[in-house]
């Protein structure tokens, strides 16, 4: 299963003469985590994605809900 998963474009090779290029956020990558970065750029293993602001955004909701019931009242909350 690793195998379905895994790049093989991209990956930094020692033995070729060419340049390798790397973006910005590949070297961000390299300064947050060295081994996370020689994963991805070695091993062709991407780094996880990071989570959602699902409580975040949860609470949000919540608290527009409740100011628009108060403004429908036309009161301040308390």
């Amino acid at each position: 299963m690793l195998e379905y998963y895994q790049r093989s474009k991209g990956l930094f090779n020692p033995q070729s003469s060419e340049p390798f290029k790397l973006s910005r956020s590949k070297l961000e990558l390299f300064i947050d985590c060295p081994r996370c970065f020689y994963l991805d750029r070695r091993l062709g293993i991407s780094r996880v994605a990071g989570f959602p602001f699902s409580l975040n955004s949860a609470v949000d909701t919540l608290l527009k809900k409740e100011f628009d019931i108060h403004r429908a009242k036309d009161q301040q909350h308390p």
